[in-house]
């Protein structure tokens, strides 16, 4: 009774002395405004991206080396292209009024769009080979070998994927052909990878690989021949490498290989410790290789491994744990969908329940929010100590949340401008931190 009594005297005195101060932000760059240390945070920037740029519900949004931004749209079943200030971009016509529903996008270095639908399909658009145009592509092929001498194989048939990958067998000559159906087949969206074909299935002797239902993919950011998939079904990461399957000549005269995705190995499964997958929902690669990820299931949200090499055998052992670093705190997320990295390493994780992106160093340590509103109260505090009454001068910050929505998905550009999409209202929004405005992004007022 007597706690409850100095509780309810703090409550009032508390309510007395304090005085709410929302910060402003500045009505545009010119302003003199400026931010201290203490101030910085994330100011939205205008305009926001929504129906008027055609968007429907975008749940995915990944930015391109060369700056393009990429949106999947459920609604719209579309891929997206937009410039970094909002202009959609021809060229990518292809990608739009999909016969599947796309539900997460990446881009590699060699202009290499991937997409997922949900099923256990990767698909695949090379922005390079249409916008060059493909003249013509090899129809039958030379192979040698210094013991069995030279063999010719057609470029349609399961050998010559045989031949390709032996290293016994060098390709010395090709005929070229316009097999006008096969070609138009390259230069539109097509299947990478599909975990019904038999050869995936003999490859992926520890599980069903028709069944596997992709809710994430990620490409890595060298040159590295291969692509990274959360398996939702079987609760694991995949790795799947690049084949060669036809080879190109371009109406410039390069000459360029096509590939499809080949089981490569499980880098981590099931489980409910750090580095395990439970429920897996989004992914990223850094500069160095290291994989993160965001998942729903039990006990860690978000997670980093990174690969070892030792020999041919490589391992993912986890970076983050529990105790060590902030982001594997128990019960601070909810239900996040997705999580980025950016090139410091920082790791911004979309926290979808709780309707705000929490944002962390390279250590796993908690940096800052974005998508809240934050207000600052200057007050004093009347403490009791015995019979006595200490007065204490204090700052407490109070968030206000709901102009974010639901956010699903996350990513950050090499300007540190972070892209949210908030897919029930069918918008994206864009945040950059107070102390790195420029001239091109302005706040809005």
């Amino acid at each position: 009774m007597k706690l409850n009594k100095y509780i309810l005297i703090f409550i009032m005195i508390f309510a007395a002395n304090a005085c709410v101060e929302k910060m402003q932000l500045p009505e545009s760059l010119a302003d003199n405004s400026e931010f201290v240390a203490g101030d910085t945070t994330y100011l939205l920037i205008q305009p926001i991206w929504d129906e008027e740029m055609g968007l429907q519900s975008p749940v995915e949004i990944s930015i391109a080396q060369d700056g393009h931004v990429f949106v999947a749209d459920t609604g719209a079943k579309s891929i997206f292209a937009f410039s970094q200030n909002g202009e959609l971009l021809a060229g990518f016509e292809e990608l739009q009024n999909l016969s599947i529903t796309p539900i997460d996008v990446d881009i590699d270095q060699k202009m290499n769009i991937y997409f997922i639908d949900g099923t256990q399909k990767i698909y695949i658009w090379n922005q390079y080979i249409n916008d060059i145009g493909i003249e013509e592509m090899a129809v039958t092929g030379s192979f040698y070998n210094e013991g069995a001498g030279s063999v010719t194989i057609d470029a349609f048939s399961e050998e010559w994927s045989t031949y390709l990958e032996d290293d016994d067998w060098s390709l010395e000559s090709v005929n070229w052909g316009t097999p006008q159906d096969v070609i138009d087949s390259l230069l539109a969206p097509h299947v990478f990878y599909d975990g019904a074909d038999q050869i995936h299935s003999f490859n992926d002797i520890y599980y069903e690989s028709a069944t596997s239902s992709f809710s994430g993919l990620s490409a890595t950011r060298d040159e590295s021949n291969y692509i990274y998939a959360l398996d939702y079904t079987h609760n694991r990461i995949i790795r799947f490498d690049h084949q060669r399957t036809h080879l190109l000549k371009l109406t410039n005269g390069d000459k360029i290989w096509t590939h499809r995705g080949v089981f490569k190995s499980s880098v981590s499964e099931s489980g409910t410790g750090a580095g395990t997958v439970n429920e897996p929902m989004g992914i990223d690669v850094d500069y160095s290789g290291s994989i993160y990820y965001a998942q729903t299931g039990d006990f860690f949200s978000v997670h980093k491994i990174r690969p070892a090499t030792s020999g041919t055998y490589t391992t993912y052992p986890a970076v983050f744990q529990q105790g060590t670093n902030d982001i594997m705190d128990l019960f601070r997320f909810s239900k996040p969908a997705d999580v980025a990295v950016d090139n410091n390493q920082f790791v911004y994780v979309a926290n979808t329940e709780e309707q705000e992106i929490q944002v962390f160093d390279s250590d796993g340590q908690f940096f800052l929010k974005a998508g809240v509103e934050t207000f600052t109260i200057d007050t004093t505090m009347q403490i009791l100590q015995g019979s006595d009454t200490v007065v204490v001068d204090t700052f407490i910050t109070v968030e206000e949340k709901g102009f974010l929505i639901e956010p699903v998905a996350v990513t950050v550009d090499d300007r540190g401008i972070v892209y949210i999409c908030d897919t029930v209202t069918g918008r994206i929004l864009r945040y950059r931190l107070s102390n790195q405005l420029d001239e091109d992004l302005q706040p809005i007022p």
